[in-house]
């Protein structure tokens, strides 16, 4: 993956990142080793780099790989778990839309 920032690029393995928050105008990125990264790019203008990855937006300060989705809560609560055990928010009433996309997701995986 492809990450520009103010005065750089750096690129990243998608399977290394685990998830991507926004913090004001800048995004931290935290990988998988427990380490993370703050860059100088609006989480949007990265999810906008991001399109046909395995990321996806579960809310508006939070972007997962969906590879590290371990559990998506059921019933009323809107959450998703993550495979390091941090829990994250959904955005309300996004959770059948991010069911969709996840199901679809691992689909596709299945058939490579």
């Amino acid at each position: 993956m492809k990450i520009i920032s103010k005065d750089q690029i750096r690129f990243f393995k998608n399977h290394e990142i685990l998830r991507l928050e926004s913090v004001g105008e800048n995004t931290i990125i935290y990988f998988l080793d427990g380490n993370s990264l703050e860059i100088d790019n609006p989480l949007d203008n990265i999810e906008a780099e991001m399109k046909n990855t395995e990321f996806i937006r579960i809310h508006d300060k939070h972007i997962v790989n969906v590879n590290h989705i371990a559990r998506i809560a059921a019933g009323n609560d809107d959450f998703v778990e993550l495979s390091n055990a941090e829990v994250l928010p959904i955005e309300t009433g996004q959770k059948q839309l991010i069911m969709e996309l996840l199901t679809n997701h691992l689909n596709n995986y299945q058939k490579i």
